[in-house]
């Protein structure tokens, strides 16, 4: 079964940018699961890193996640609500 996981996560990584266009934006959901992952110190896939560079989005009105080739840049603004103000 492992063997089968790895060889999916290879062929979506493959595969993953050539289809960005056709996968929706992150749901709510899978925004907060990212941050969690990414502040505890977790890998994120090449797929959600492609699907979080598309969308740039704001966390709980105050942190910033952007992705460039590959790398993550996440910004708290303490009590400022960016959604707001950008």
């Amino acid at each position: 079964m492992r063997s089968l996981q790895r060889r999916l996560a290879l062929l979506e990584a493959v595969i993953a940018p050539a289809r960005i266009p056709e996968y929706p934006l992150l749901t709510t959901a899978e925004i907060n699961d990212i941050a969690e992952r990414y502040q505890s110190g977790q890998r994120l896939t090449k797929l959600e890193l492609c699907r979080l560079e598309r969308q740039s989005p704001i966390i709980e009105g105050e942190l910033l996640m952007t992705c460039h080739d590959g790398n993550v840049f996440a910004k708290r603004y303490v009590g400022i609500d960016v959604a707001t103000a950008l």
